[in-house]
Parts: C-alpha cells; structure tokens; sequence
C-alpha cells in the first residue's frame, strides 16, 4: 500500500537530484555495505531524516544524533523503520528533520570534514 507514496528513481544526479532531495521527507537506504554513505549525508543537509541498515558506516552517528532509524539489511529491518516513520507524527517529524540538519552540520559539512582533515594532517606533521 505504499506505491503511491513512494518515488523509485534509479540513478540521478546533478540538479535532478538535489530537486528529488528537497522533494522528499524521508531518505531510505537499506544497504548491504556502504563505506560511508555520503547520498546519506547530502539527505540529512537537506534537511531529510534517514531510514539507513546498520551496514551504512555513519548509522551509529545517525541513530546517536536521532536523525533517523537504523535497522537491519532486510526485507524485515526496512519494513521496521518505514512503518516506525509513518507512525511518527508530525511534530516527531518536524524534530527528525531538525536532527538531520544538526548532524549534518555537526558532523559532514564542508567545514567539519575539511576542519577534521586539518586536524589529522596537522597531527601526523607534528
């Protein structure tokens, strides 16, 4: 019961895709393994809350930051994590996407990450 609520895309890019993101009022990534996840961390700068597996690498960041849902890669896990979105009311929402923002500020914007490689390099020289 869920095809007229869901948008399954395939690949895009570009302008298509930050309009597909802004679009949207949730992100879901049921990933088998993701390094990172960075499709992850553009969602939750755009604002979106995440419904990631525990196979994305920043789920502990995700779940700490209540940014989203974590659950396991299946058919099972992903089903959780929708059906716990579309319980969720409005206001929960509402925090959920304000979540999403301060992780993503906190943790993968430009200036962090960059910051964070500073850091690093600066360490290893000294």
């Amino acid at each position: 019961g869920l095809d007229a609520r869901i948008s399954w895309l395939g690949h895009v890019q570009g302008e298509g895709k930050w309009q597909a993101l802004h679009a949207s009022e949730v992100f879901v990534l049921p990933s088998h393994q993701e390094n990172f996840g960075i499709a992850v961390a553009e969602a939750l700068g755009c604002c979106l809350p995440v419904l990631v597996s525990d196979k994305v690498n920043i789920w502990r960041e995700i779940a700490g930051d209540e940014a989203g849902f974590v659950a396991s890669d299946t058919v099972s896990g992903t089903v959780t994590s929708i059906n716990k979105w579309i319980e969720l009311g409005g206001e929960q929402r509402a925090i959920m996407s304000t979540n999403a923002r301060k992780s993503f500020e906190k943790r993968f914007s430009l200036e962090k990450m960059a910051g964070g490689l500073i850091k690093e390099i600066s360490q290893d020289i000294g």
